[in-house]
């Protein structure tokens, strides 16, 4: 059976482990990328496209923990693979609790993890042959360059509209709670200004428009919970 190619990130403080898992999944067609701390894997590089995290749980600085809890919230539909040492009940029932997918107890073997990943690809693969657009308009956004394209023409978003937009795009149903999107910015619950966070998306929703989205395809679906209401690709 063939695959689906991931862009995959690798966080483990091992050198050699990492140099490892590298190359084999390299080998298997991935893009793969491999970092030694959580710290590494920065706001730039946590928005952009990630298929898959491969993380471990002992890692230098932040843990394995809220990496992933991080990870999730900006790549909802993303996988994620825990690889540790680690392998008490609570250990894995606390990576589960934080988004996890596969938890598999060091020593893997090669095969063990090649077979893991593939799991994560058909299951991405699934989902993209079952999503489908909300409304005819389809847009298009370059992560890398933050430009969102339209059947009306093009427009350059700020780094806040970018973090909206994609993990919206990302997010099951394109929809996520206000306390997500506060957390992807940065922006603390309890002391943000409401009025200022309405205020980018009110420019979002702006820009939507400019380019051929129609006025309610960022909208409030309910108390705290923002949607995005149009087919969007993010690449």
């Amino acid at each position: 059976m063939v695959h689906p190619l991931l862009n995959i990130v690798i966080v483990e403080d091992h050198d050699a482990l990492r140099e490892v898992m590298v190359e084999m999944l390299q080998t298997q067609g991935h893009h793969v990328q491999g970092l030694d701390c959580a710290e590494a894997l920065d706001d730039s590089l946590i928005r952009s496209r990630i298929d898959l995290l491969i993380s471990d749980l002992n890692l230098p600085g932040a843990d394995g923990y809220s990496l992933t809890r991080r990870f999730r919230a900006a790549h909802p539909l993303a996988g994620i693979i825990m690889v540790t040492a680690r392998n008490a009940l609570d250990d894995k029932v606390n990576g589960y609790g934080v988004g996890t997918d596969i938890y598999l107890a060091k020593p893997v073997s090669p095969d063990e993890l090649v077979a893991a990943v593939n799991s994560v690809a058909r299951r991405l693969n699934a989902q993209s042959a079952q999503s489908k657009p909300q409304t005819g308009t389809s847009l298009q956004f370059d992560s890398r360059r933050s430009v969102l394209s339209g059947p009306l023409g093009d427009c350059t978003l700020v780094a806040a509209e970018s973090t909206i937009l994609t993990a919206l795009a990302r997010a099951p149903d394109q929809r996520l709670e206000v306390w997500q999107l506060l957390e992807l910015l940065n922006l603390d619950l309890d002391t943000y200004t409401k009025s200022t966070f309405e205020v980018r998306l009110a420019r979002l929703r702006k820009k939507l428009v400019q380019v051929g989205a129609e006025k309610a395809s960022l909208r409030v679906i309910e108390r705290g919970v923002y949607q995005l209401a149009i087919a969007l690709r993010v690449y």
